[in-house]
């Protein structure tokens, strides 16, 4: 059946206008309208030129997004090609376009997918550290001052922080030198508790040991955030993170203090 000569025309029409696929009738049924319609001439004009244009334009915005070292260090890694096949005929412009459509999706939810990959993956290895150095930034020498010092309450402390984390704290393993621990209380990010132990520093401000259930050992690396000085560790059931604005060197000392007794 032929197209009513009012009918509004697709570009899948004006490309099989292109490759000479229409009947003879419907071919000068849609010219006519192209004749009358100069948005569509325009449309015909930049389909016969490939829409290249606008997809050089998307092209290059993606380039801008993509990690182009990562790429190129995995397209350096990639093993020679094989050579080129024969080329195929009989396929036509629209067989092509929608490959090649089907082609861009592909890549663009294969790097969602990819990119979605890396930002759980980030969630769960530092953003913990991050909340914990922001809730820290807070801090001032002021904030622990007047809280109390009492033996018989910080054992009580560590005893519910040692059951919900299911990891032994005496007040004996957690004592470091120079410092007064003040607290031991439970928090939580992303559904999973956070306990902190926060001291009091003579000559710097508060310093805190935060420890959460994570799995994966790690050896201790050193950060710095929101103006703070981390250093952090991870055992095959917990993460550890020693946070303050003590010197890293001072804090890679204590952090090897408290490894060595909780793993004792």
């Amino acid at each position: 059946m032929t197209p009513h000569i009012n009918a509004p025309v697709s570009d899948e029409t004006l490309t099989a206008l292109i490759d000479g696929e229409l009947e003879t009738i419907h071919a000068r049924q849609v010219q006519l309208q192209i004749d009358a319609n100069p948005a569509l001439a325009a449309r015909l004009a930049w389909l016969r030129q490939g829409g290249l244009t606008p997809l050089t334009e998307a092209f290059d915005d993606l380039l801008c997004q993509a990690p182009q070292t990562r790429l190129a260090s995995m397209l350096a890694a990639l093993p020679e090609p094989p050579a080129a096949p024969a080329r195929v005929t009989g396929i036509g412009r629209r067989q092509l376009v929608a490959a090649a459509a089907g082609l861009f999706a592909f890549g663009v939810l294969a790097d969602r997918a990819w990119l979605g990959w890396l930002a759980r993956a980030r969630l769960n290895q530092d953003n913990w550290r991050e909340q914990v150095a922001d809730y820290m930034a807070l801090y001032t020498r002021s904030t622990l001052e007047q809280l109390p010092v009492d033996a018989a309450s910080q054992r009580a402390q560590l005893a519910i922080v040692s059951e919900r984390l299911a990891l032994a704290l005496t007040l004996e393993s957690v004592q470091l030198p120079g410092l007064t621990l003040k607290r031991a209380q439970l928090l939580q990010y992303d559904g999973q508790p956070i306990a902190q132990l926060a001291y009091q520093d003579t000559s710097h401000d508060p310093l805190a040991l935060c420890i959460t259930p994570r799995e994966g050992e790690a050896g201790l690396a050193h950060e710095r955030r929101q103006g703070l000085n981390l250093v952090h560790w991870a055992t095959h059931r917990h993460a550890f993170l020693l946070i303050g604005r003590s010197p890293p060197a001072s804090l890679e000392t204590m952090a090897i203090l408290i490894r060595t007794r909780l793993q004792a």
